[in-house]
């Protein structure tokens, strides 16, 4: 039980070293990973050849 007690108390202090040292780093990379995205401006003046796809429904057949 020892062994799993130095073995957590080690993985604690390293965890803890490395966040110190790479604070800033770690930080930022979290902010950008869970952080909320901003929304992409929505142009009024959008034609039709900037819209990712276009449905243009098939023709209607009368010959029935």
């Amino acid at each position: 039980m020892l062994i799993y007690s130095l073995v957590g108390i080690t993985f604690i202090i390293w965890t803890g070293i490395y966040f110190l040292y790479f604070r800033q780093q770690v930080i930022a990379w979290l902010s950008n990973r869970l952080g909320k995205d901003r929304p992409v401006p929505v142009e009024d003046n959008a034609s039709e050849d900037q819209l990712p796809f276009s449905y243009t429904p098939p023709p209607k057949d009368d010959q029935s």
